[in-house]
């Protein structure tokens, strides 16, 4: 068997070396990046290692290399490009600078992909702040040459005009709105919150719970209630919800729902029959800002199914670098109406519409000052 090295300035080159000298029934045994000392005249090579159970031709003569401080290693030529005729080597030549200028492209591509190059050190910075690479490059190709503090305010405005918002809810004859999200989404509250707020603006709101699997779920909502001097309903079945809105007269209906996890099919039917039996005008998605981006969107998903959803962003104070909520509000395109931060009723609450914080938040992320 010969066993032999053979060294380029591409793989691509080193193979062809090896083909050309030992035939097309070479075996590769390995390949990497030559680290010979002699290999100085290019600014990387790389190099192979072949076999082949045939014995060189005898009418190839392959010269000997001079001798030098390496002299106990082999430097791999091929004698076969040294016998060519002058059309072949003219061929090859050829060949090779094709091969190298291709390396050259897949090299820019794959830097160009890093996101992390000079080019555009603001989609690095994105990329930190841990938002979907797709998303940062997609944005900042909107965002024009300038200071770090310029690109941020552009960035700001392109990303406001991605995402898509709905205005904050009004009194109707009456709107029936169904709130809805994952368990510990902060629905209860959230619900208190949009309560207060309208009692505030003098509107006539009428709370009703079907969440009667949570212990002390309706409780919480009742306390709520006489806080705010707002009235609270039970609804022990989701078929009591449209007898219990005939019975008060009110500008907007509130109906809290259970919290459910997406892998309970059974609390997902729940929360459809709430929907199916209210006959709701709005449904709000309330989902966290903790989520990851996958995570959020198979959630949403999930549970919004086929309906036309407004999204109400939770938890927003808890959250330092909100890349995995950009990506997964780009990703879904849901509406979103409502922001809220804290535990306070009815503050911690404001319009996404209207939000003059939100956007800055959103590409610079730190602490939220809605």
């Amino acid at each position: 068997m010969i066993v032999k090295r053979f060294s380029g300035q591409t793989v691509e080159e080193a193979l062809m070396r090896a083909k050309w000298e030992l035939g097309d029934e070479a075996v590769l045994l390995s390949s990497g990046v030559a680290r010979d000392r002699w290999w100085k005249f290019w600014e990387k090579g790389y190099q192979v290692l072949a076999a082949t159970d045939y014995p060189l031709s005898t009418d190839v003569r392959v010269p000997e290399p001079e001798p030098s401080e390496d002299s106990g290693r082999e430097i791999a030529v091929s004698g076969a490009a040294h016998a060519m005729q002058e059309p072949e080597r003219d061929r090859l030549e050829e060949m090779m600078a094709l091969l190298t200028r291709m390396d050259e492209k897949i090299a820019a591509s794959q830097s160009s992909k890093t996101g992390r190059g000079k080019q555009n050190p603001l989609v690095a910075r994105l990329i930190e702040q841990e938002w979907e690479e797709k998303w940062a490059r997609e944005l900042v190709m909107e965002v024009p040459k300038g200071s770090l503090d310029s690109q941020w305010t552009h960035l700001a405005e392109a990303l406001r005009k991605r995402l898509t918002f709905s205005p904050p809810l009004s009194a109707g004859s009456p709107r029936i709105v169904v709130v809805i999200g994952p368990t510990g989404a902060g629905k209860t509250t959230t619900i208190a919150k949009l309560a207060g707020g309208m009692a505030v603006q003098e509107m006539r709101v009428l709370l009703i719970t079907t969440d009667t699997f949570r212990v002390a779920a309706s409780d919480q909502l009742e306390t709520f209630g006489g806080i705010l001097d707002i009235p609270v309903v039970v609804a022990k079945k989701p078929q009591d919800v449209p007898e219990l809105i005939r019975r008060h007269d009110a500008d907007i209906v509130l109906i809290d729902t259970p919290g459910r996890s997406i892998q309970e099919p059974v609390g997902i039917r729940s929360g459809l029959s709430v929907l199916k039996n209210s006959g709701a005008t709005d449904v709000l998605l309330c989902m966290p800002a903790t989520y990851s981006r996958s995570g959020f969107v198979d959630t949403a998903r999930k549970i919004a199914g086929d309906r036309a959803v407004s999204l109400c962003l939770t938890k927003v104070d808890e959250v330092l670098s909100p890349g995995s909520v950009i990506s997964a509000l780009l990703e879904l395109r849901y509406p979103l109406m409502y922001v809220t931060t804290g535990q306070g009723v009815p503050h911690d609450i404001e319009s996404a519409l209207t939000s003059r914080f939100l956007a800055q938040w959103l590409v610079k992320g730190g602490a939220y000052h809605g």
